[in-house]
């Protein structure tokens, strides 16, 4: 038997209802609650399973918003020094990790949340969308992790245009380059292989790849 997938009514009314939660999570973030965004999170979470099959899925664009939102929170929290009696109890948790394993936490969860689950196989990058991995890699800067944000990257691009469905090519491949190259490897002092990384890739345009070597 096939598996149950849910009615377009009921899809859609778990939009609207993520969409409304979105919104307040939001303007929460922004005034700097942590403990009524984390509970919205919490909240659509809830309504945010993987996706069952490799192929678009409505919710697709929720869990990718909401992941964003989620890891840029908890690297926000991570990176500052919060009172850490008013926390939610998971974040209190997450401040005792070391800066590697909680970026590399957060990237396990993200490939957990993308990736199908009636392939029964392990989680994987080939279904990470560009933008949640440009998220995670940022944070891995911003909490002096570069050499997680490196593997991150790594494992991207080895595994990224497996399937048609998952933007992988055009701007998104841009977008992770960018990051990599000019960010990523200098970090690393990884210049030399900066250069040797540019005059093997050949999806740049040589005004872009010409950039990424000036930068």
């Amino acid at each position: 038997m096939l598996p149950h997938k849910p009615s377009s009514k009921g899809s859609s009314s778990t939009e609207a209802t993520l969409q409304s939660l979105y919104n307040r999570a939001a303007r929460a973030f922004l005034h700097r609650d942590v403990a009524i965004t984390f509970t919205l999170l919490s909240a659509a979470f809830a309504l945010l399973p993987p996706p069952l099959a490799p192929s678009p899925d409505p919710l697709d664009v929720h869990r990718r918003k909401w992941d964003i939102l989620r890891i840029t929170l908890e690297t926000t929290v991570f990176s500052s020094t919060p009172d850490v009696a008013d926390l939610p109890q998971p974040l209190r948790e997450s401040l005792l990790l070391s800066p590697q394993l909680f970026i590399s936490t957060s990237h396990a969860r993200s490939l957990t949340l993308f990736t199908p689950s009636s392939l029964y196989r392990k989680p994987s990058s080939a279904f990470l969308p560009h933008q949640v991995l440009v998220t995670l890699v940022a944070s891995s800067i911003k909490i002096n992790c570069p050499s997680v944000g490196r593997e991150m990257t790594e494992d991207w691009l080895s595994k990224r245009g497996q399937y048609d469905f998952i933007p992988s090519t055009g701007e998104p491949y841009h977008k992770v380059l960018e990051l990599y190259c000019l960010h990523v490897l200098p970090r690393l002092g990884e210049w030399e292989y900066v250069e040797e990384f540019l005059s093997y890739e050949n999806e740049l345009s040589s005004d872009k790849r010409r950039v990424s070597l000036i930068s």
